[in-house]
């Protein structure tokens, strides 16, 4: 199995950090590479046009390389909202139809919705599950069962909330049967968990880079399927997306036609010579592990922090319905007030959101460090 890879960090010996799920540290190598990036800018005289397009090439390849997608297929964004933002654009929403997502669904994956369903004077149905039912059986369900027709299903793998997995391929399967657009939200766990765009086949897919990926914030990549690669309309209109939007007299004729791929989704100023090298560096690692390598990593660790919270008292989800590498703790009736504040002040770093306490290692993480917390959660709550 992997190792910890806490040497690759700047974590100080006294912290124990596992929050990766809120944002996770950079390796030293990508801190390295972005303040590299930064003399890019700091003596623009020395710029080639290289400069505006070498690094995004290898970060859009390398972005694709984790959902098993080609470099074609990936637009360069600013964060998830970004992406979800060109989805709602471009999938068709009809009058009096439903767009449908998991009950407390992530506000990047849900404001948009509603946005949309204003404009479009549809509606949008947040989907209950029942105690122990699977979050998938329950959107499956909740699709085939619609008085009124579907148009999106916003989906993801993992509830970010609760930690529990989706398993969708099934929600999947639903959309299409009801001929509705399909678009995922994979900030939770590109980067942590191995994923096929072939096999799920989504319109969209959007995903940061500032969690599981170990990137920069203010950082994202865009999946869209070929047929939006054809015909969808982006948000923003520039120079760097066109088809001569390279050339030396780029201002001189207006360029209609679009890059190939997903390209016409680039953000503008996409070429950020500081941030796009910290995520080449962190999605080099990753891609050196190996993903099936980092999983059995977070699958370990997380495994150990169930082992723990059970020998304490502590719930969760059944077993079955856990994410293998998000785990979202059940304080009930144990939970105290000034408990973040108490963890953070012991440099012990989580997130507490009323009385779940979400843990998320990465690799920098190690069996101690969930043996600590557990052991610092227990007194302050006995």
């Amino acid at each position: 199995m992997l190792s910890s890879q806490r040497h690759l960090f700047s974590i100080p010996e006294d912290v124990t950090y596992l929050d990766a799920a809120y944002m996770s540290p950079i390796p030293r190598s990508a801190a390295e590479a972005g303040a590299r990036g930064v003399q890019v800018k700091a003596a623009p005289w020395a710029m080639t046009i290289g400069s505006y397009y070498d690094e995004c090439e290898r970060a859009r390849s390398l972005a694709a390389s984790f959902i098993g997608a080609t470099a074609d297929d990936i637009a360069i964004i600013p964060a998830t909202s970004y992406g979800i933002a060109v989805a709602a654009a471009n999938v068709p929403v009809k009058a009096s139809s439903v767009i449908m997502m998991m009950e407390n669904e992530h506000p990047s994956h849900r404001y948009a919705w509603y946005e949309i369903a204003r404009q479009k004077d549809a509606a949008v149905v947040t989907v209950p599950r029942h105690p122990d039912q699977p979050w998938a059986e329950a959107i499956a369900a909740a699709v085939r069962n619609s008085k009124a027709p579907v148009s999106v299903v916003a989906g993801t793998l993992v509830h970010w909330f609760e930690g529990m997995t989706v398993d969708i391929a099934v929600v999947a399967e639903a959309a299409r049967a009801a001929g509705a657009s399909l678009v995922l939200d994979g900030t939770q766990w590109v980067g942590a968990v191995p994923f096929d765009v072939s096999r799920v086949r989504p319109d969209f897919l959007s995903f940061a880079t500032y969690k599981f990926l170990l990137g920069p914030y203010r950082l994202a990549f865009l999946y869209a399927d070929k047929t939006w690669q054809d015909k969808g309309r982006p948000i923003e209109f520039h120079s760097w997306n066109r088809i001569g939007g390279d050339r030396s007299d780029f201002y001189l004729e207006t360029m209609p036609d679009y890059l190939p791929g997903a390209r016409r989704f680039d953000m503008g100023e996409r070429s950020d010579f500081a941030v796009l090298p910290i995520a080449i560096n962190a999605m080099e690692l990753l891609q050196g592990w190996g993903a099936p390598a980092v999983l059995e990593r977070l699958s370990h660790l997380n495994c150990l922090i169930w082992r723990e919270a059970e020998r304490h008292g502590f719930g969760g989800p059944r077993a079955d319905l856990r994410a293998p590498h998000i785990s979202v703790v059940e304080l009930g009736e144990r939970f105290r007030g000034e408990l973040a504040r108490q963890l953070k002040e012991a440099k012990v770093f989580v997130t507490i959101r009323g009385t779940k306490m979400r843990i998320t290692p990465h690799v920098y993480n190690e069996d101690e460090d969930i043996a600590k917390l557990f052991e610092l959660a227990n007194r302050l709550t006995s």
